[in-house]
């Protein structure tokens, strides 16, 4: 079953590739150029924020700089395959979805993983190469134990984030409402580009255990600089499994109340 699942999404992904290439050859290159302005736009907020201050919730600028180049790691990562998640409400008004409901592989999967930006994938490329980079820059030695903890950190991330976009598609289902909803996610996910210790208690809480925020950068640079546990990430592996099957619940409910583009 898996193996089918992985056919059918490097099918999709390919054709979506093969799109891109035929209708807008230019557009590849302008994406690349604005995923990477976007980066140099945030380091240099990072270099004023905290070139001014010094200090911002207790990292210097080298450290500052590494959380910010692991967020924008983690975050393309988990947004990776998630792309059809921006067209789903669509396709419920037109009726495609219907057309997943009668499709023998899962609805959800079609839903989530249906167009997959393969420009995602050559721009995650730079961004590891700048991980490292910030990693030695701000000191610290790269060393397996910390390469492997960063990934397991990276892959419980990357469930809580899918477990908060099949909370999305699913409001979809039940009430045509998918733009707004994940952009609200969206808006609240660049909040994790700083150390989430600057919101306060409540909103560091929040960000830690509600959201996957804290995962994508300010616990891994924790974990770097000898300041988290790891034990504790079994902590946030019963958290991101409890999401993920909080989600899938609320996923089928949904479901219930789902009458079809026809009616």
């Amino acid at each position: 079953m898996l193996k089918a699942y992985l056919r059918v999404w490097l099918k999709l992904t390919a054709q979506q590739f093969q799109s891109q290439v035929a209708n807008a050859r230019g557009a590849a290159i302008l994406f690349i150029f604005g995923k990477l302005f976007r980066l140099a736009s945030a380091l240099l907020l990072v270099y004023v924020v905290v070139g001014k201050a010094k200090l911002i919730a207790g990292y210097s600028l080298n450290e500052a700089i590494f959380l910010l180049m692991l967020f924008n790691l983690t975050q393309t990562i988990s947004q990776l395959f998630l792309r059809g998640v921006y067209m789903f409400r669509q396709k419920v008004v037109d009726g495609t979805f219907d057309f997943y409901l009668l499709n023998p592989l899962s609805e959800l999967f079609y839903s989530l993983f249906s167009f997959t930006d393969p420009l995602d994938i050559i721009v995650t490329t730079p961004y590891l190469i700048f991980v490292f980079w910030a990693w030695v820059n701000a000191g610290y030695a790269i060393t397996i134990p910390a390469v492997i903890a960063l990934l397991i950190i990276i892959i419980l991330a990357t469930l809580m984030v899918v477990a908060w976009h099949i909370v999305i598609i699913a409001v979809g289902v039940k009430y045509l409402e998918v733009d707004n909803t994940v952009m609200l996610y969206r808006d609240l996910e660049r909040m994790g580009a700083f150390p989430v210790a600057i919101y306060g208690r409540l909103g560091e809480n929040i960000l830690t255990y509600a959201f996957p925020f804290a995962l994508m950068a300010t616990i891994p640079a924790r974990l770097v600089f000898g300041l988290f546990n790891p034990w504790y990430l079994i902590i946030f592996a019963l958290l991101a499994l409890a999401q993920l099957r909080l989600s899938l619940w609320f996923w089928h409910r949904s479901l219930l109340s789902y009458s079809s583009a026809s009616s």
